[in-house]
């Protein structure tokens, strides 16, 4: 481990003593030290940022005169690999300006809990200013999700809308108003989104998508797209995967089915697409494919209940999923599985599940991205 290191103990991990025993907490779980001689809680105590290693030992062996500089790099690992440890020799200096800092302050804290040495939390933030999102679709899940976009500091999007505003729609979409009725959604959020974020770069395109060709042409310089456009029902969904695919950027969806809400993720070159999904189930549930081509053949468009508190929770689902993307501070949970939350019980988790398939015509000479 680097002298330069300054370990500091995390804001996320509390640190406390009772009897020969120390207690660090975070994140709902305890973890129970034996702490006979009190050398370690002294050593965290002594953890505050403001010593490099050898200091650190310096410090302590003043106290505890037998142990050694191995004792005190061996105990600092260990704590760091537990999660305990921060890096406090690491700024925000040419990485997050200081608006930014106090700006996004609480995502800080949040990112601290998944810092390492090496993976510093301002880094965290600046992949969120740095990457370039196409939101498809700005009514119900759009407008929710632009919100938490802005607020978790991404500084470009493209929203993709063809609709205007109606009375039916302000019971979730919260972007909009009374006043706004009638008007261009994309003109509206645009306007909105601004006045809440203003250095976020808004590009909105007034436009109906009827293609895999018009989705492709929309997301080709995008790094990572959220897709909740749900017309025409039985077709956007293929064209999203066809486009997204096609231009090789990977994409969340989801959407809101009466009582239940889903949603997935893909990454082309590394999990399997919808279209390997549907040759999954012609070939394991034929019961399954023949009534979704019995659908496409009649035109089905489904109903139209959306209900505020369902869509916001399948918002959140759909941004930790976002933020785990792009920051890589966990693995994506939905990547070639369904993800399912119900309104009734909140219960939910993975329903089904596909495999990447070798003859796929859509995605199976594609390549993961660099």
């Amino acid at each position: 481990m680097r002298d330069a290191v300054r370990p500091k103990v995390k804001s996320t991990a509390p640190v406390f003593r009772l009897g020969d025993t120390v207690h660090i907490g975070g994140c709902g779980v305890v973890t129970d030290i034996p702490d006979p001689d009190g050398s370690i809680h002294r050593l965290l105590e002594l953890a505050d940022g403001g010593r490099v290693m050898s200091e650190l030992h310096a410090a302590l062996a003043a106290d505890y005169s037998h142990i050694t500089m191995q004792d005190v790099t061996d105990a600092i690992s260990e704590f760091h690999d537990a999660g305990f440890l921060e890096d406090a020799a690491v700024t925000s200096e040419g990485i997050l300006d200081d608006y930014s800092v106090r700006r996004w302050d609480r995502n800080l804290s949040f990112f601290e809990a998944y810092s390492r040495f090496g993976r510093d939390k301002y880094r965290y933030q600046r992949r969120l200013q740095d990457v370039r999102v196409a939101l498809l679709g700005v009514g119900g899940l759009g407008s929710h999700l632009l919100y938490d976009l802005a607020a978790a500091g991404v500084c470009d999007v493209r929203i993709v809308d063809y609709d205007t505003v109606d009375i039916s729609n302000l019971n979730r979409q919260i972007l909009y108003n009374e006043a706004d009725i009638g008007r261009p959604k994309t003109e509206v959020a645009e306007e909105h989104i601004r006045a809440f974020s203003p250095r976020l770069k808004v590009e909105a395109v007034q436009t109906r998508i009827g293609s895999a060709e018009d989705v492709r042409r929309l997301v080709q310089d995008r790094d990572i797209v959220i897709s909740v456009v749900d017309r025409p029902t039985m077709s956007i969904g293929l064209w999203v995967n066809e486009g997204c695919v096609e231009a090789n950027v990977p994409y969340i969806a989801g959407g809101v089915e009466t009582s239940r809400a889903v949603y997935y993720t893909v990454i082309p070159g590394v999990t399997g697409c919808i279209e390997c999904w549907r040759m999954q189930v012609a070939r394991e549930d034929p019961v399954s494919a023949a009534l979704l081509d019995e659908k496409r053949r009649i035109a089905f468009e489904g109903d139209n209940a959306a209900f505020g508190p369902l869509v916001t929770i399948l918002t959140g689902c759909m941004l930790a999923e976002f933020v785990r993307l792009t920051t890589e501070i966990a693995p994506p949970v939905a990547t070639g599985r369904l993800m399912e939350i119900r309104f009734d019980d909140l219960s939910g988790g993975q329903v089904e599940s596909w495999d990447r398939q070798d003859c796929c015509p859509v995605c199976a000479g594609v390549r993961a991205a660099a």
